[in-house]
């Protein structure tokens, strides 16, 4: 079951990861909300007693950049709001227009939903949406154990006095600088490729063990590990890209 008007930008397994451009997308998810008894999204709900479609809805009529987790069944499992809050800078030199400053989005907020928590759900839902939004990013984590976690595992760090990103009323933020944004998802990739690249992963194991075996590997098989690795190829660890080749070069295959 897809969701009308969601852009998908990355899928790991049965998990889309993309951009809900209507509010009318918001629709076609099946939001989980906790209760007694049920697991589901809760903070909102419990802290300013905001229903969650209101809460999405309001988001892109905002004009916020709201991205989504889903499932086939098109189960919400993660969302995360950014507000632009900076204009890249462009500037014209000899005809050629350059960017010489990236826009600022504000990370409004991100939640997973708890049953899908500490999968790295969270983590690659952010990464897709900062590469897709080519910009520097700034969030104010609202305890100690989440700006631990934007430190340790998404490369943001304190905003220095001197920092001219971005204002001066964001000095207690947390910034992830775009030249870190714009490698974030490829750096997550090379660390859990699994997690990012499931299907070639399994793919791969799945051929070199038939092949360690001494078993038979069918044409169509290696055509489809070759064909998860060129959509993937761009987020491939150099070694492991360096192994695959290796192994698909003992083949002819054409596609």
């Amino acid at each position: 079951m897809s969701v009308k008007n969601m852009s998908v930008l990355h899928r790991a397994g049965n998990v889309s990861y993309g951009l809900l451009g209507s509010e009318s997308a918001v629709d076609d998810l099946v939001i989980e909300v906790g209760r007694t008894g049920l697991s589901g999204f809760n903070y909102f709900h419990k802290k300013f007693g905001m229903p969650y479609e209101f809460l999405l809805k309001r988001s892109i009529s905002s004009g916020h950049a709201l991205f989504a987790a889903t499932d086939d069944n098109a189960r919400l499992l993660g969302f995360a709001r950014f507000e632009k809050i900076a204009d890249e800078v462009e500037r014209i030199h000899r005809g050629k227009k350059n960017v010489v400053k990236r826009p600022v989005y504000l990370l409004r907020s991100i939640e997973i939903h708890p049953s899908f928590r500490h999968v790295g759900i969270g983590r690659l839902l952010f990464a897709i949406a900062v590469e897709s939004l080519k910009s520097s990013v700034i969030t104010l984590p609202d305890n100690f154990q989440a700006a631990r976690f934007f430190r340790e595992k998404l490369m943001f760090r304190t905003i220095s006095e001197n920092d001219c990103t971005v204002s001066a009323r964001y000095k207690d933020y947390l910034l992830l600088s775009y030249p870190k944004a714009r490698v974030l998802l490829k750096t997550i990739a090379e660390n859990y490729p699994r997690m990012v690249m499931p299907e070639l992963i399994d793919s791969y194991e799945s051929l070199m063990f038939k092949s360690n075996m001494g078993k038979s590997i069918s044409r169509r098989d290696l055509i489809r590990f070759k064909e998860l690795l060129e959509s993937s190829i761009h987020l491939v660890d150099g070694k492991l890209l360096k192994e695959m080749n290796s192994f698909l070069n003992k083949f002819t295959v054409k596609s």
